[in-house]
């Protein structure tokens, strides 16, 4: 803090929040974590969390904001004297009608910095603790998926199961979905359109399904393809083509390795089979408190990260990957479509230990019974 010149430093978002204060709210609702310099750190909740603010929080200096008010933020003010001058706050958060008020309350001549960098730094490389929390995360996640499976059939609407994959992520013990989960299927997976619809599904499509649980705040974000009864030929050896590059790109990590360097190797599977076009998504991003930080830098002309920051988690000691890549090439009328979409799927492996590869099984779903066989 003194290094960068900050006088005071206001948190608002909802992640960066909770990673500071271990404290959970209703997704609804908002709280702000200020650290004067040379002060101890101060956190304002709104007046309906308070009491159970000082229960459970670590942080002594609790103060209540009035909710449902256009001044709540006037609780900050007690923070703000002649000498801040500097404060640091995260930009893609805060809003200008909350730039506005903290510029009023420190008076002309306020500075605001940006230091989302540094948040974003501390927040990448996980503790032993926070991968095992996000180890459970996947755990409940992959659990509702193996429910799902047995529902993918002829005739169930999209939504249903969606719905189905959120109810179970709740009956497991999570916090709750780490977004809205959702299935798309035939034409709505080539779109793709990612949100779940009262489509039914039909025999020989495609569905995938993306969805996460939070576990203790910690997120997983699990993507699988399904077949619904028998698929064709040409839907076998796409899925073949995007299992071969996930594979690859697996076999390719190790410690140090660029993220963009990762995700060239899957890259250039697809596109020397043809299909380069068909994936114009990120082979990644980072999981933790959120699942959309940390996001791989494809480019390689330029400085950046290794992999140790820019993939999905790493221990203070060793390299612990806990995820496998599914890239989705989904087909329309037989033809690849425009749109394809690349992600991952968490899973958990042994505690410490290398990535292992997952020996994923693509599953085909008949009218009458479960086929499990690989593409």
């Amino acid at each position: 803090m003194e290094r960068a010149g900050l006088d005071l430093i206001l948190l608002f978002d909802r992640a960066n929040v909770r990673y500071f204060t271990g404290f959970r709210l209703n997704r609804v609702v908002s709280s702000i974590v200020a650290v004067p310099r040379g002060r101890d750190a101060v956190y304002l909740v709104a007046q309906l969390d308070l009491e159970r603010a000082k229960r459970d929080c670590w942080i002594e200096r609790i103060i209540p904001f009035p909710e449902d008010t256009p001044n709540y933020l006037c609780a900050l003010a007690p923070l703000f004297s002649s000498t801040v001058r500097k404060v640091g706050t995260e930009r893609d958060v805060i809003t200008l009608a909350q730039a506005d008020y903290i510029r009023e309350l420190a008076g002309s001549g306020c500075e605001m910095v940006d230091i989302r960098p540094l948040t974003t730094r501390l927040r990448a490389v996980k503790s032993p603790e926070e991968i095992e929390l996000i180890r459970r995360a996947v755990e409940i996640a992959d659990h509702a998926m193996g429910e799902v499976i047995d529902n993918i059939r002829p005739g169930v609407s999209e939504a249903e199961i969606s719905a189905l994959a959120e109810c179970r992520v709740l009956r497991e013990g999570a916090e709750g979905v780490s977004f809205e989960p959702f299935l798309v299927s035939g034409e709505n997976g080539w779109l793709p359109q990612r949100i779940s619809s009262r489509k039914p599904l039909q025999a020989g499509e495609l569905a995938l399904l993306d969805m996460g649980a939070v576990y203790d705040g910690y997120c997983s974000d699990l993507t699988r393809t399904f077949a619904v009864g028998e698929v064709d030929a040409e839907k076998r050896r796409i899925f073949r083509i995007a299992y071969t590059a996930q594979q690859a790109a697996i076999a390719a990590i190790k410690p140090g390795m660029r993220a963009c360097d990762v995700d060239a190797v899957a890259r250039e599977i697809i596109a020397a089979e043809g299909l380069g076009e068909y994936f114009p998504h990120l082979t990644g991003h980072g999981v933790g408190l959120s699942t959309d930080r940390q996001r791989v830098n494809l480019h390689r002309g330029s400085t950046r990260r290794d992999c140790r920051t820019d993939l999905k988690h790493m221990g203070a000691q060793h390299f612990h990957v806990s995820w496998l890549q599914m890239i989705r090439i989904v087909l329309h009328e037989g033809r690849p479509t425009r749109e394809a979409t690349a992600h991952y799927l968490h899973r958990s492996y042994q505690r410490g230990c290398l990535p292992i590869p997952f020996s994923t099984e693509a599953v085909t779903i008949g009218h009458q019974s479960l086929h499990r066989q690989p593409w």
